[in-house]
């Protein structure tokens, strides 16, 4: 069952799949960094100023008087939401374009091994493209009891930080 905020999803997160390490016909190892996943999210950006769950600045003041990053800076964000649904891609695909309807979803309804927490991600976040890490990705129950109720019904509950560094 398809979820009912599916039509106002406002995000997408792109993981990769594996990264696991293989051999090429010459004996050289590699990571295999071909596939990823693409999951359509509804995702809302907390925006307090004096909480942990707020905007965060990059570079922090403490780091070397804020110019750590000479000439750049942006703020980290915290957001939340629903992983509603995933698709499976190759690296070479735009993902970031408006139409993805050629794409075959299967509904987010159970925590996937994809979602693990700590996971480097790229975040797309209505226009604005970002680097993120997944903080949580399973509901106020972890992921069990009532969770197994809301997970089919609504998506699997998503928490993550982005940030992007603007000149």
């Amino acid at each position: 069952m398809a979820s009912p905020l599916l039509e106002f999803a406002n995000a997408r997160v792109r993981i990769l799949a594996s990264n696991s390490v293989e051999r090429d016909i010459n004996g050289r190892i590699f990571t295999n960094d071909n596939a990823y996943y693409i999951v359509v999210c509804y995702m809302k950006r907390s925006q307090y100023s004096g909480v942990t769950s707020g905007s965060r600045k990059i570079p922090l003041s403490s780091e070397l008087n804020g110019e750590m990053l000479s000439g750049a800076s942006g703020d980290e964000f915290y957001y939340r939401g629903y992983a509603l649904e995933y698709a499976q891609i190759l690296s070479n695909y735009d993902w970031k374009k408006q139409d993805i309807s050629d794409l075959v979803f299967t509904d987010t309804d159970g925590t996937e091994d994809f979602l693990r927490p700590q996971k480097e991600v790229e975040f797309l976040f209505g226009s604005e493209l970002m680097r993120g890490i997944i903080q949580r990705s399973s509901g106020t129950f972890g992921g069990v009891g009532i969770d197994e109720i809301i997970y089919p019904s609504i998506g699997v509950e998503l928490q993550l930080t982005g940030s992007q560094v603007l000149n």
